[in-house]
């Protein structure tokens, strides 16, 4: 006979670990760890590879998107980056 146990929800930190820009090809690639409240990043782990590319690369790069109003074009800032990894993770 099966039991049930409940299991509390746990908070993680998502941190950038490192960041690479390839702009002839239209790539950035960022590679992302969770770490502990204070920021360091938990042994051992896996780190993820995102890779904004495409139609993602040129919002990425673009003026005023809808998710950031006030960004100016051919340039972006870091926490603009959460919104492509988190569409990344959906798909």
């Amino acid at each position: 006979m099966p039991r049930q146990i409940t299991i509390p929800a746990e908070t993680i930190y998502e941190e950038i670990q490192s960041l690479n820009e390839f702009p002839e090809q239209e790539i950035v690639r960022v590679i992302v760890g969770v770490t502990d409240a204070n920021g360091v990043f938990l042994v051992p782990q896996q780190f993820k590879t995102y890779e904004i590319t495409g139609d993602m690369y040129a919002e990425l790069n673009s003026a005023n998107p809808s998710w950031n109003t006030s960004k100016p074009a051919g340039t972006y800032y870091n926490e603009d980056l959460w919104h492509f990894i988190d569409l990344l993770n959906q798909s």
